[in-house]
């Protein structure tokens, strides 16, 4: 959609940036075999994918919330200051909304699946449900992944972001002298997985309230 195509061509970027990290690593490899710190290379691009979903659901927000006050469009459990809504010229009402919509949602980490969900469910319903569905869409139905699948695997990649992102990967059973593994298949499975989210999430967002899912 074409609102959302800036967000869309900086997420798939930084997507294959990602994925140019990991060719890094195996260049690193051939180059000095068993050195550790190649590993960063792979841990480079796991933070890089992750980092970058985080960013797109932000911008997917603020951008869809903008269209949907531009058109008086339904949304759900987005509450504005009454200074807002008062301000009388339409283009700086407009304006100052979605500032208000990126400042409420700045400091929230959206690669949370909960978080994820209580976002996206401003604009649909069940957005999981939703996202299952399109995700599986192009599967062979022994690789179809149930809602609950889909927001544990995502769960886990989160989780796996903050130990290289707060905890500097470290493993501390052993005093800090070791990191956790990193593996590069796993690393492009989780690079793909998020790729994949995120190519459905402006079909999701985008989804029209009807009136009877407006509370």
């Amino acid at each position: 959609m074409e609102r959302f195509s800036g967000a869309t061509a900086t997420f798939e970027h930084a997507i294959e940036r990602a994925r140019q990290m990991v060719t890094l690593f195996d260049a690193l490899t051939a180059l000095r075999p068993h050195e550790a710190a190649n590993d960063d290379a792979l841990r480079s691009a796991y933070f890089l994918a992750v980092s970058s979903f985080d960013f797109f659901a932000h911008e997917l927000a603020a951008v869809e919330a903008k269209h949907r006050f531009t058109n008086g469009l339904r949304t759900r459990n987005i509450h504005l200051p009454m200074d807002v809504m008062t301000i009388a010229d339409e283009e700086a009402r407009i304006a100052t909304a979605e500032t208000h919509v990126r400042q409420t949602n700045s400091y929230k980490a959206f690669v949370d699946p909960a978080k994820l969900a209580e976002l996206l469910s401003c604009y649909c319903l069940k957005p999981w449900d939703r996202l299952a569905i399109l995700i599986n869409s192009s599967l062979p139905e022994t690789e179809r992944k149930s809602p609950e699948h889909i927001k544990g695997q995502l769960k886990s990649v989160w989780k796996r972001r903050n130990q290289i992102a707060h905890e500097a990967d470290v493993n501390p059973t052993l005093a800090g002298v070791s990191l956790w593994p990193i593996d590069k298949v796993d690393t492009e499975i989780s690079i793909s997985f998020i790729s994949s989210i995120g190519a459905h999430m402006p079909k999701v967002i985008s989804e029209p309230l009807l009136d009877d899912e407006v509370e």
